[in-house]
């Protein structure tokens, strides 16, 4: 679906609307326009994929605050130093208003800028503290962030099924000790680090 942000919101958005695929999208405008449309009664978006040049924090909390039970997936591109608009530690706790929330991923692209470089672990912490309820999370690009960080997710999120981390240089050869060690039974573990990626299926048998 392409939006047309000239034309009054009723002409072109479906009432049924559940799920949302952009791709290149302008965050401003994206911004704008799902501030406005989020005041649409009919409005009940279950599942938003962007694909932006760069996730700021603005993003983030006006996505939150809009649509507080959605499948999220946001994916960026950088094509010059993110720096000053990057995401940061700031807009992941807006996740607080999505408590429902079951499926995340936010990933950075590995083609320019490939690194979230303003989000350490304190990031993951909010995300294991408020979205309790997720079945799938994929981190993406995430350099300051280190074991500590994503095992929080694995020991907090207990419905959790899948869990895959990108892109993740300060992840040791040991990850697979340490983060199994937190994890449960039947959970896909899929982890890049620096060196490796590695594909564990946790199925531990308790005698």
């Amino acid at each position: 679906m392409y939006l047309m942000y000239d034309r009054p919101l009723g002409q072109f958005l479906p009432k049924s609307l559940k799920k949302l695929k952009l791709q290149q999208t302008d965050v401003p405008l994206f911004v704008s326009w799902l501030d406005a449309v989020r005041k649409i009664p009919c409005f009940n978006l279950r599942s938003l994929s962007l694909v932006v040049d760069v996730i700021p924090d603005d993003l983030l909390i006006t996505v939150m605050h809009s649509l507080p039970r959605l499948e999220l997936d946001l994916e960026d591109r950088p094509f010059m130093d993110p720096s000053v608009r990057d995401m940061t530690n700031i807009g992941l706790p807006a996740l607080k208003f999505c408590e429902c929330l079951i499926v995340l991923s936010i990933v950075r692209s590995e083609r320019n800028y490939p690194s979230f470089k303003r989000v350490k672990n304190i990031g993951m912490f909010h995300v294991s503290e408020h979205c309790r309820r997720l079945e799938s999370v994929k981190p993406g690009g995430f350099a300051k962030v280190t074991e500590a960080g994503y095992s929080s997710i694995l020991h907090s999120c207990r419905n959790l099924k899948k869990c895959e981390v990108l892109t993740s240089p300060l992840l040791s050869d040991s990850v697979s000790d340490n983060m199994i060690g937190v994890a449960r039974n039947g959970l896909l573990l899929l982890v890049a680090s620096a060196l490796t990626y590695l594909i564990l299926w946790v199925n531990i048998i308790i005698a």
